[in-house]
């Protein structure tokens, strides 16, 4: 019988025993972008990767023993790469086979578009592609993955996952810092501000954002982050606060229907991003203003 096989466009597993379940693996896909978070199973497995897409991940994964070997020669036999990071450009193919130990195994992966990210970063994206890494450690982009991991996972809005992913492409190609005459003009912002107000019962992501300027995706979230020293998604989470607020004072709505008017994807979400910044459950700061 032939092996057990998963594929995605990116990624095609064998598995050393027939009829193995695939993998858990949340997936959520963006513009120019993919995330998912996978848990591993417990046999034998071989992989073959080489996609169109630059792949950057983050392993919390202990190996009994295994191999990979990347395009150029470079190859690891390294069994613990919790915390470790890889980066695979497009086109570069990576193959190996791992036995991974019996605990909870997963790896956190981040699929984005170099033709869509060239605009996005408005010069020099593919030239300045860093080359391809095996088992590196990075701290901050760690956390970042580690954040994204987990946001994926409890099924996050789309401008949380966006701006994640932005960072995490940022840390990866080390860019410099905008400069200190990137701003947004108060024009700008009034715009901004009068079209996040008249839709945020939706599902806002930072291209909606940037579209209203004109701007793409990650210079917008640069110089709006230069701008007001928040990022898009605390911006957004700080109008949705606001508007809640107004709703639980003003009118009688349920807390879920609010929930929603305000663009949350859940009461328990609402919930709790308004505890965390109003100090109070949304019943309690209802009945302490009324």
């Amino acid at each position: 019988m032939p092996p057990a096989r998963l594929i995605n466009p990116e990624r095609e597993l064998e598995f050393a025993t027939a009829g193995v379940r695939p993998p858990h693996r949340p997936l959520r896909q963006l513009s120019g972008l993919s995330i998912e978070h996978v848990r591993l199973p417990d046999e034998r497995f071989e992989y073959k990767v080489v996609g169109n897409s630059h792949y950057l991940a983050l392993h919390d994964i202990e190996l009994q023993d295994g191999e990979v070997e990347l395009a150029d020669g470079t190859g690891s036999r390294r069994r613990s790469l919790a915390d470790r990071l890889t980066f695979v450009p497009a086109g570069c193919q990576v193959a190996g086979w791992s036995v991974p130990k019996m605990r909870r195994n997963y790896f956190t992966a981040l699929y984005f578009d170099a033709t869509t990210l060239v605009e996005e970063y408005r010069t020099g994206f593919t030239a300045s592609s860093p080359r391809p890494f095996l088992y590196a450690v990075d701290l901050s982009l760690q956390v970042t993955l580690e954040k994204l991991g987990s946001a994926v996972t409890v099924g996050a809005g789309a401008a949380y996952l966006e701006s994640l992913c932005l960072v995490a492409v940022g840390e990866l190609l080390q860019m410099r810092a905008v400069s200190s005459g990137q701003r947004l003009s108060e024009p700008q912002l009034d715009r901004l501000l009068e079209f996040v107000e008249a839709n945020l019962g939706d599902d806002l992501s930072v291209e909606d954002l940037a579209k209203v300027l004109g701007l793409s995706r990650f210079h917008f979230s640069r110089i709006f982050k230069a701008t007001t020293s928040q990022t898009p998604y605390q911006f957004l989470l700080e109008r949705r606060i606001g508007r809640s607020k107004d709703l639980l004072r003003s009118s009688s709505l349920s807390v879920a229907d609010i929930a929603r008017q305000c663009g949350f994807r859940s009461v328990s979400q609402f919930e709790e991003a308004f505890r965390r910044a109003m100090g109070a459950r949304p019943i309690r700061y209802r009945a302490d203003r009324r």
